[in-house]
């Protein structure tokens, strides 16, 4: 079993709006089909040594349903001796990389082993600048996000409220123009529910948009998201997403989504082999499959409450 680093990625589209391939859809709106094209021919990923750019060997390039697996190649000198005679030889050790390009689910997990000393973020930071150069032909560009746990936000909330005696005097969203963002993290109704907001945004091609919602002593609001579905939504959507949302007290400090633990899981490599082997399975709901875009559906619901903290340079 090999433990895996789990990110989610988006693309966003750049100062200004390119078409493609001659047609009149924006390059945004086929952002899952490009990023499918660039893996398809074969995307050479760029490392570093001793602080020079050195191209990586990929293997073993798996293309299912959107989803592709290979092995990213380190090269690492190992010392060989022979007696008192000493050789420097190359080794190429490798980690598991797996991208869910499906639209709207966007994941990218990375195996966390010696290859590149268990540092999946240098991993993803090499692959993002690599595929980046790639996107700047349409005008496009990845962001890259790592999977923090978020579930005690919720329960930060109801404790002010129940056990101090205090009510939210007011609620920050920051929220995304769909417009200008593809592999949104969110569910059809809450979709749907930005309907409202995409117009405001898109009629000012404002990259975001803010939505305060604000409360008084004698009237309190109300912020139970067991009640109120579009609260639950907006607290699952800027979890997976990384938006900023926080919630302000009369008599308390204000909470907002906090890091906790690193989104981390195993998979045995089997089912990494049955994948490219093209050994499908009939999963649960009697569909045929394969075992690994199951695991990776799974993980993707057990982790629909974390946060994300963006990976930079």
């Amino acid at each position: 079993m090999s433990v895996y680093s789990v990110y989610t990625f988006e693309i966003q589209e750049g100062e200004k709006s390119l078409f493609y391939n001659n047609t009149s859809l924006r390059t945004i709106d086929k952002a899952n089909t490009i990023v499918g094209n660039i893996l398809h021919d074969g995307l050479t990923v760029v490392g570093k040594k001793k602080r020079e750019a050195m191209p990586l060997r990929s293997i073993n390039m798996t293309e299912r349903n959107d989803v592709y697996s290979w092995t990213l190649c380190n090269a690492k000198e190992i010392t060989q001796y022979e007696g008192h005679d000493k050789n420097v030889i190359e080794s190429h050790p490798g980690s598991y990389i797996i991208v869910d390009n499906r639209e709207d689910v966007c994941q990218i997990l990375v195996e966390r082993n010696g290859a590149f000393n268990s540092d999946t973020d240098k991993v993803i930071r090499f692959f993002k600048n690599s595929i980046n150069t790639r996107l700047s032909d349409y005008c496009l560009r990845i962001v890259v996000k790592q999977k923090y746990q978020a579930g005690k936000f919720k329960e930060l909330i109801r404790e002010r409220i129940a056990n101090h005696n205090d009510h939210v005097r007011k609620i920050v969203w920051e929220f995304p123009n769909p417009d200008r963002v593809k592999g949104v993290d969110a569910s059809r109704q809450m979709k749907q529910n930005l309907e409202g907001l995409r117009l405001i945004t898109q009629a000012t091609n404002a990259l975001k948009g803010k939505l305060i919602l604000s409360g008084s002593k004698d009237e309190p609001m109300c912020v139970d998201d067991s009640k109120i579905e579009d609260m639950a939504q907006i607290i699952a959507l800027s979890a997976q997403n990384n938006y900023s949302l926080s919630y302000h007290f009369y008599n308390s400090p204000t909470v907002y989504m906090k890091n906790v633990a690193n989104a981390c899981f195993t998979i045995d490599e089997k089912i990494i082999d049955d994948f490219s082997r093209g050994q499908s399975f009939v999963d649960k709901n009697g569909q045929t499959t394969y075992q690994l875009i199951s695991v990776l559906d799974d993980i993707r619901n057990k982790i629909s409450d974390y946060d994300n903290k963006i990976i930079d340079e």
